[in-house]
């Protein structure tokens, strides 16, 4: 149920709309709005109520937030098999534009969850007045990222057919042809493969020169992750911070309706970044 505080609206982007809901605080603002930049496929579905959880907490804490569906995924116009790399961060920089336009704002606060934290990172890099960069669990190797995806077709066809009928070279030259590849029920295309596959988010200095909290979610508590302190690094006012929690962008044995390791030290790190 939406809330007397929720707007649910369409934004324009291009010759499509992008839905969206707007979180407000009951009282003054306490800060930069937020937009929230969901993870993909079905992981977008299982992390849900986390991510309207903590819109709401961000909300009651006094920060308006936006959250959106990209091009394709949700109540949003277009075809998913459309999307890619490219199309995902010109939704983000649409609501972007949106929040600021809607609260007045000068500057806004980006967070994302997996293969949207990949797209808030991109997105920091290029788009001014950015305050604070989270970024939850991120995909930090686009190409084995892919790999993953096209791991569950593979799973799929053993489930269903008995035997592989495609492997991955034969499904990558599919899509180079102008085919899809499904996806757990989503039609992927090349552009978003080959885009995602390109990326190597801890290489180099990163341009964004505002805080940013790169966050270990695991259920082992202090298991290292390199690439993410890699990631923490290469930004100039990075922190690298854990959270205990199971990962709920899959399906596991508990259904989780919010996060509360996580939001914690998120909550944390924001009253000093």
């Amino acid at each position: 149920m939406v809330r007397a505080n929720e707007t649910p609206f369409f934004l324009p982007n291009g010759s499509y709309s992008l839905f969206g809901i707007l979180h407000l605080p009951d009282g003054p603002a306490a800060g930069a709005p937020f937009v929230l930049c969901h993870p993909f496929g079905e992981e977008k579905l299982w992390t849900h109520r986390v991510f309207v959880s903590f819109a709401r907490q961000l909300a009651a804490d006094g920060y308006p937030v936006l959250r959106v569906d990209y091009m394709g995924n949700g109540d949003s116009d277009g075809h998913f098999s459309a999307s890619s790399l490219a199309t995902v961060q010109s939704d983000v920089r649409a609501a972007v534009a949106e929040v600021r336009r809607r609260t007045g704002a000068a500057s806004v606060n980006l967070l994302g969850l997996r293969f949207g934290a990949l797209v808030a990172s991109l997105v920091a890099e290029d788009t001014p007045d950015i305050e604070r960069l989270i970024l939850w669990s991120p995909v930090v190797d686009g190409a084995r990222y892919m790999q993953e995806l096209l791991r569950i077709n593979l799973t799929t066809q053993m489930a269903t057919k008995k035997e592989i009928t495609h492997d991955r070279e034969a499904m990558v030259a599919a899509m180079q042809q102008g085919r899809t590849v499904n996806v757990d029920g989503y039609e992927m295309a090349y552009p978003l493969y080959s885009e995602v596959s390109a990326v190597k988010l801890a290489a180099g200095r990163k341009q964004y020169r505002g805080p940013c909290l790169v966050a270990n979610v695991d259920k082992q508590p202090g298991r290292p992750v390199p690439e993410l302190d890699q990631l923490s690094s290469s930004y100039e006012r990075g922190t690298l911070a854990f959270a205990q929690e199971e990962p709920f962008w899959k399906e596991i044995a508990r259904f989780y309706d919010q996060a509360p390791n996580l939001f914690q030290v998120t909550r944390e790190w924001m009253r000093t970044a």
